[in-house]
């Protein structure tokens, strides 16, 4: 790395610290260019060199944190545990995870969740992998025999993580549930799928 990329990278890490801070002290919406270039010690045109809005910022500013997470979560798994349990071991896990800051993911979410896959790359990269994590899962109980052989995996899969995405739709916008609640319901939303497409294709 020359000393230019040097540079570069640098007032990128001090950018993303900044915005970091400043979006969890006030919220994405209250957050101006100006001030996160403030705080980094940069110029509001070297921010904008790097991140063409406050949602690309915002963006690369939490994945890694949500990256780290679901990493934690693969790693901790129940050993021996039934299918649903080690579904329920990342998505409560998840929801627990942005549940320490509601508003802040709130905007990151409600921000990313509806862009074209092209204007959000950190974000699709990581819900992919997810929903890949996922469909492995029920490829190791379909190849058992536990679920049925005409059930395709990924698509099995994308039902589990859109179940999940409504637990966490109620999370943010229902200040006032609590996570044990949410994590109840979707436990036995994701338990009734499962059981079905045992039942029904085994």
């Amino acid at each position: 790395m020359n000393r230019r990329e040097a540079s570069k990278a640098e007032t990128k890490r001090l950018v993303l610290e900044a915005a970091r801070e400043l979006f969890s002290q006030k919220g994405m919406q209250d957050c101006t260019i100006r001030e996160i270039a403030g705080k980094a010690g940069v110029s509001p045109a070297s921010v904008v060199v790097h991140y063409k809005s406050k949602t690309a910022l915002l963006e690369e500013a939490l994945v890694d944190d949500i990256k780290d997470a679901v990493s934690r979560l693969m790693d901790s798994m129940p050993k021996g545990a039934s299918l649903l349990d080690r579904m329920m071991h990342m998505s409560e896990g998840m929801l627990r995870f942005y549940d320490k800051d509601r508003k802040l993911y709130r905007s990151l979410i409600s921000l990313t969740i509806f862009e074209p896959v092209s204007e959000t790359p950190g974000m699709t990269k990581q819900s992919e992998e997810y929903v890949r994590f996922l469909s492995g899962m029920i490829e190791e109980e379909k190849a058992s025999g536990a679920i049925g052989k005409g059930i395709d995996p990924m698509f099995a899969a994308a039902s589990v993580f859109f179940l999940y995405l409504g637990a966490l739709t109620m999370l943010f916008r229902m200040p006032e549930m609590s996570v044990e609640t949410i994590v109840d319901a979707l436990s036995s939303m994701m338990g009734q799928y499962l059981n079905g497409i045992k039942r029904e294709h085994s």
